[in-house]
């Protein structure tokens, strides 16, 4: 009987949109999926062989390092474009090169192209592609792909933008990539700060993506990263809805795009007269610092609202 193949997952970047997906897809080819764990001082420390790129990136980095001896290959897809034409961030179209250039000692890597920009069957072919690598007919491959589709369909809930918040809570927007927001190590758990400091904080994940791309409309030109793009259009949903009584936008240092749409979402949210607060993460962000900051704000909310 073969071997069960070990395929590497690390915990960073896209896995946040996309992970279960992925997960559900090597486990239908009966792989064995080994996902690194969260984010820890040394991963970032093993990623900051890398100069002058974004924090996220670094730690990226520092989870594939984890996984070197735990698994046969690392899932290290090369996304281009998931939507037709737009790019996502250039980073993330060379991540497999950064990633065999920065370490040594790696396993394969598996730097499947998905490059939906003017061909969506391309989608297929990174799917079959995956699987032949794997040693997958196409058949199986395709059967496996649809099978963890419909497992995370089944398992995903609506974005809820207008929910039921108690009269006495303000709302506070939270706009930023979910590799930020939802890595602990690296937003210093921003939104659980802020909930315990009795805000309903509305993240861009949370706003349907149809909504903020009818936002997205008003911009006098289209933003060409795709995932840029649901930001500032998540934000400027918030807005012009009136559905937070305050805005963040959590980016990190260096990130091109994102200091590109920050300074859109802080006119139009002045604009709305909604108060705005950038929140801009590297490595030597101190704790005690960004608490201050979020106490600041929030305490500047309430005065403002008269709560």
């Amino acid at each position: 009987m073969a071997e069960t193949v070990r395929v590497g997952l690390p915990r960073g970047l896209l896995y946040y949109q996309y992970g279960c997906l992925w997960k559900n897809f090597f486990e239908a080819l009966g792989a064995q999926v080994v996902v690194s764990g969260e984010t820890t001082k040394d991963m970032l420390t093993a990623g900051g062989v890398l100069d002058e790129v974004c924090l996220p990136l670094k730690v990226y980095v520092g989870h594939a390092a984890s996984l070197a001896s735990k698994a046969d290959c690392l899932f290290v897809p090369r996304v281009v474009s998931v939507a037709r034409q737009t790019y996502t961030c250039p980073k993330m179209m060379g991540l497999p090169d950064i990633i065999r250039s920065s370490l040594g000692g790696l396993p394969e890597v598996i730097d499947t192209n998905v490059n939906l920009r003017t061909r969506n069957g391309s989608l297929l072919d990174a799917v079959i592609n995956t699987g032949f690598r794997l040693g997958q007919s196409k058949i199986s491959s395709l059967g496996a792909w649809y099978s963890a589709w419909r497992q995370v369909s089944a398992k995903q809930q609506a974005p809820v933008m207008h929910r039921v918040t108690p009269a006495v809570m303000l709302r506070v927007g939270l706009i930023g990539h979910s590799y930020l927001i939802q890595d602990r190590f690296i937003s210093m758990s921003a939104k659980d700060k802020l909930t315990a400091m009795g805000m309903d904080v509305i993240t861009s994940d949370m706003v349907p993506a149809r909504l903020a791309q009818l936002a997205a409309r008003d911009l006098d030109k289209q933003i060409y990263w795709s995932y840029c793009h649901h930001l500032t259009g998540s934000a400027l949903a918030l807005i012009n809805e009136q559905a937070v009584d305050g805005l963040i936008f959590m980016t990190s240092f260096s990130c091109g795009p994102d200091s590109m749409i920050s300074e859109t979402i802080k006119r139009k949210a002045e604009a709305g007269r909604i108060p705005f607060m950038l929140l801009n993460l590297d490595e030597h962000t101190a704790e005690a610092g960004l608490l201050t900051r979020l106490e600041a704000f929030t305490d500047m909310l309430k005065r403002r609202n008269h709560r």
